[in-house]
């Protein structure tokens, strides 16, 4: 019976640690997740209003979209939403900075 009843009493703990998550970080995480990548946009659209990628390195842009898709896949087995929607869309915006870098000169090296 003693059991039992330190059984329930964790149980109760738990609930109440559960109930009482900070909301706040989750709508900041959701927000720094899709507003981080965004802060990319910039670069890709220098690359290509200036039709100019002499300053972007290639290899660097290819690890950043190698970089994503271990953390897609994460995302994907561990059922972590936030992440894969943060990843998906630095993957996104980060390609084109890459695709800009290769049309436009950019450094291997």
């Amino acid at each position: 019976m003693q059991k039992q009843k330190h059984h329930h009493k964790l149980k109760k703990v738990i609930q109440v640690r559960e109930a009482s998550k900070p909301r706040f970080i989750d709508r900041a995480t959701y927000f720094a997740a899709i507003v981080e990548p965004l802060l990319t946009l910039p670069q890709a659209y220098q690359v290509f209003s200036t039709k100019s990628a002499h300053d972007i390195n290639i290899l660097s842009w290819i690890g950043f979209e190698i970089m994503a898709l271990v953390w897609i896949w994460y995302a994907i087995v561990h059922r972590e939403r936030i992440v894969f929607i943060y990843q998906v869309l630095f993957f996104i915006i980060d390609g084109s900075v890459l695709a800009g870098a290769i049309l436009y000169g950019g450094r291997w090296l």
